[in-house]
């Protein structure tokens, strides 16, 4: 089946297997819709209460009676099956999730899985008054009775069957047997199968809820031991995922181990306590649903409440029976509920508790929860690698990142909230400084992948300028490229999602290449983002291609930008800013957050509600004070596709704007051990059996490792960087390619290393293949030659230290023949000493043939010096000057050093 971009909610179906796994729950149940408030409907099956800031109890003066009250509350659709099961000793109703097979009950055409239909209770041997008043008012078509004799006696089954057409019973001889009966009453192949105790089973209240939602079953195990007839149903079944839902107290890890032996794929969903697990389950709901709440203790209405719970897509949480549980009262904080259901009278939900949330009920009616999905730095990043974050960042070291996981780990997250309350965003560098497998097609790869992982909106980055403007404004626009021609099936169409550039000026026209904000309309409520890259970006692309173009100051864009905005009524405001910096901690942390975006922050107006950065390539959640004292959430989601950024924008309905204090955000790692999403399989393989073509073909050996790249220190001397300034030097000192003498080489552009042991397409040890050749020099630029004098090539070296650019220290690789001494210990532009070519000083004042990359010539990265060169003369792509060199060079060798002291 092939998935639109945009079909999300289809796209759920797939993510509820592996969605457990960072408790956020999938599914086909999941209701589409937005809660009720201003412009939206309610969502389907969600009750319509009569007051949402008023708690709604259904209850009675005993548990039949409340059973019988809830079961009213149906769809007159939804009962044409009832379930009866003990109200007794009631483990068999905890497990009484049945198929649509058996109830014939569906939430909609195209959702076959079935939905929860209502649970009556009866006394073993009697059917109570309000269970057969029920029936009566019900009138279903069908009962099905779950639970042998001792729990529904032959007797009550034969009353039963004058209620109804059909009477069935699903039992076996204890509860275990009983749960494994209407478990296997499902298909094989499940996307997810929850396990929980059949002893002490408070736990199994919440998650009965969350199983009636995604239409999969409940099955309960003996908390010490997997029986057989539970291991052999689980085997039967053969889900994807198993997840156990309660602490080691309710299911041991034994049994955790157990099941794990059966499906790989097993996790635990747990607290401390029932009510902490209730809350952990109820983290996989969307925000702004309405919440339904039943007493943990004396739980027979939580049995019923739950599979009401579970018809409306809510989540189920737990009381004590006079107060709230911190874990319960947080979880709500965070749903934010658009209405609470309390299941029981006042001896199971005290009037002290319904008191306590009438408190807050009008005020998280008001609030409408925005889902914003963030990353950066993504740089064509498409295929999996054997990526990790630093060891301070994550001490775990995970295996994170490739679009296969991106795409499933953004609709994992997007199950925690409605379609029309989610937007996923970026902070730049999509596309440039990209891997092989998505620079070869000029980043094409890159844009297809976030369209198919759903991104809406980014901000520019430095590197969407690396081939200058015009190359950007196609890749936002379509077309071919002008000279490469097409590279898929059908010519290039655009991005789907829009770039956004306010900072970023046509010299003629005085207007931002591309729009400078966009706003969505999200449940009624305007939300305004301003996307920029950083001022210095100029210092970091070729300045050529960027030259029709100016970048403004970051903060007077966006004070202006976010003026603008409120004129037209947009009050709720975020910046996405490809500028950062960086922080010790973990990759949630905030430790010593430094760097650009520190007085960036500070000096933005009050009116941007948050931050979203990159550029720096370090995952952050931080919380920066604006110029008016109050804390402002700033994020920033490290490189690569590897973490997502999960931000609850929390907006006033009434006022339209952030409520910043109810702000909440959370990076999430891009785990590999998440299921493949299988359109953007389909994409990736696409491409790579493109690149295949090229990627494999030997175009040179090593005869040792060559190292330092832009991934270590870029302020030294390195063997890589000498190397490529041998490559521009070989390339460029024909008497017609430029006649170039020297040769200099940024360590920043010079973007992997040659190793020996590097075998990136089954080519043998120490091979170079035309892939490793292009992660060396993915940038595309081209090799100039011109007129220096000795001084302006002294110049030139000297800026290898700036004080003011964001990275003080910036080396430049050096030919073969050249050399001089760096002394750290002297002043800003008297650094540099004894420069020689082949032996012989070089006179400052007289002129030779320096050849480089056109982006350094034209001043990257700050190297000024090299603008005032003159005689220019073009040359070959780096890429290809590489290749021709490694051709010609078998056995390469590390260059030694050539300079001293650097």
């Amino acid at each position: 089946m092939s998935l639109s971009p945009r079909d999300r909610s289809n796209r759920r179906a797939f993510v509820a297997a592996s969605a457990a796994l960072m408790l956020v729950a999938g599914g086909a149940q999941v209701a589409s819709s937005a809660p009720d408030g201003p412009d939206v409907e309610p969502a389907p099956h969600t009750p319509v209460l009569p007051d949402p800031t008023q708690v709604h109890r259904l209850s009675g003066d005993d548990r039949y009676e409340t059973a019988a009250e809830i079961a009213r509350n149906y769809p007159a659709d939804a009962t044409r099956t009832v379930v009866i099961a003990s109200g007794t000793d009631f483990p068999d109703a905890l497990s009484a999730q049945l198929p649509a097979s058996v109830t014939g009950a569906t939430l909609g055409e195209d959702q076959a899985a079935g939905a929860p239909v209502p649970i009556l209770l009866t006394q073993p041997e009697r059917l109570p008054n309000a269970t057969r008043a029920a029936l009566e008012d019900l009138r279903p078509s069908r009962i099905v009775v779950v639970g042998g004799t001792a729990a529904v006696s032959g007797a009550v089954q034969a009353e039963l069957g004058g209620y109804a057409a059909s009477v069935q019973r699903l039992s076996g001889i204890d509860r275990y047997e009983t749960s494994a009966a209407v478990a296997g009453s499902y298909p094989s192949g499940l996307p997810v199968l929850y396990v929980t105790t059949g002893r002490t089973y408070a736990d199994a209240l919440s998650v009965g809820a969350l199983a009636g939602k995604e239409g999969v079953p409940v099955l309960l195990t003996d908390p010490t031991r997997l029986r057989s007839v539970t291991a052999s149903t689980i085997e039967a079944l053969a889900p994807q995922s198993v997840v156990v839902v309660g602490g080691d107290g309710a299911v041991s890890e034994t049994v955790v181990e157990s099941i794990a032996a059966i499906v790989p794929d097993t996790t635990r969903v747990g607290g401390t306590n029932r009510y902490e697990t209730a809350a952990a389950v109820a983290g996989s709901y969307e925000a702004d649903t309405v919440a339904f709440l039943a007493s943990g203790r004396a739980f027979p209405d939580g049995l019923t409440g739950g599979a009401f719970a579970g018809h409306h897509g809510g989540p189920l949480l737990l009381t004590r029976p006079d107060l709230l549980p911190s874990a319960t009262a947080t979880s709500l904080e965070v749903l934010s509920p658009q209405g609470v259901v309390a299941f029981g009278g006042p001896g199971a939900v005290n009037p002290a508790v319904v008191d306590m949330l009438e408190i807050a009920l009008p005020t998280w009616f008001d609030e409408l929860v925005v889902q914003m999905l963030s990353f950066n730095d993504y740089h064509g990043h498409i295929a999996e690698e054997n990526g990790t974050l630093t060891a301070e960042q994550d001490p775990d070291q995970h295996l994170v990142g490739g679009a296969v996981n991106l795409s499933t780990t953004l609709d994992m997250l997007r199950t925690r909230s409605y379609d029309e309350q989610s937007l996923t965003v970026a902070a730049g560098d999509l596309i440039g400084g990209s891997t092989f497998l998505s620079g070869l097609f000029q980043d094409e790869p890159s844009v297809e992948t976030l369209e198919v992982a759903g991104l809406d909106i980014s901000s520019v980055g430095n590197h969407e300028f690396d081939e200058g403007v015009t190359e950007l404004l196609r890749m936002q626009h379509g077309g071919n490229h002008p000279e490469l021609g097409q590279f898929g099936d059908e010519p290039y169409d655009g991005a789907d999602f829009q770039w956004l550039a306010a900072n970023v000026i046509d010299r003629t026209s005085g207007e931002p290449i591309l729009p400078a904000t966009d706003v969505r309309r999200v449940a009624g409520v305007d939300v305004g983002f301003i996307g920029m890259t950083l001022e210095e970006t100029p210092s970091l692309v070729s300045p050529g291609g960027v030259a029709t173009v100016e970048f403004r100051d970051e903060v007077e864009t966006a004070n202006a930008q976010a003026a603008a905005l409120q004129a037209r009524g947009v009050e709720s405001i975020v910046v996405l800013l490809h500028e950062g910096g960086a922080q010790a901690g973990t990759y949630n942390g905030c430790e010593g957050i430094s760097g650009p975006i520190v007085q960036i922050a500070e000096n933005l107006d009050p009116a941007i509600d948050a931050v979203v950065t990159g550029h720096t390539h370090q995952p952050y959640i931080c919380s920066i004070d604006d110029p008016a004292g109050e804390p402002r959430t700033v994020t920033s989601a490290n490189q690569y596709g590897r973490v997502v950024t999960e931000t609850a924008l929390t907006v006033s309905r009434s006022t339209g704007d952030v409520i910043r204090d109810r702000v909440r955000s959370e990076n999430h790692l891009v785990l590999q051990s998440v299921a493949d999403d299988p359109e953007m399989v389909d994409v990736v393989a696409k491409w790579t059996a493109r690149a295949e073509v090229l990627a494999g073909r030997v175009v040179g050996t090593v005869a040792e490792d060559i190292t330092g790249d832009a991934g270590g220190d870029r302020g030294i001397e390195t063997p890589m960087a000498n190397l490529i300034a041998d490559v521009i030097l070989a390339a460029t000192d024909g008497a017609d390619e430029g006649g170039a003498q020297i040769s200099f080489m940024n360590v920043g552009g010079v973007r992997a290393s040659l190793l020996v042991d590097q075998v990136t397409n089954g080519e043998e040890p120490g091979q170079v293949t035309y892939e490793e050749a292009y992660n060396v020099m993915p940038f595309g630029n081209l090799l100039v030659s011109v007129d220096m004098t000795g001084a302006q090539v002294k110049a030139a070296l000297e800026q290898q230290f700036v004080p003011t650019r964001g990275r003080q220290y910036l080396a430049l690789g050096v030919s073969e023949g050249f050399s001089y001494t760096w002394d750290d210990t002297q002043p800003q532009g008297s650094k540099v000493s004894g420069m020689t070519l082949n032996g012989t000083p070089l006179d400052l004042d007289a002129t030779y043939r320096v050849s480089t990359l056109n982006f350094l010539q034209q001043g990257g990265d700050n190297f000024t010096a090299f603008t005032e060169g003159t005689n220019l003369t073009g040359g070959p792509e780096d890429l290809a000057a590489l290749v021709a060199y490694l051709d010609a060079n078998p056995g390469l060798t590390a260059p030694g050093d050539r300079v001293t002291g650097l």
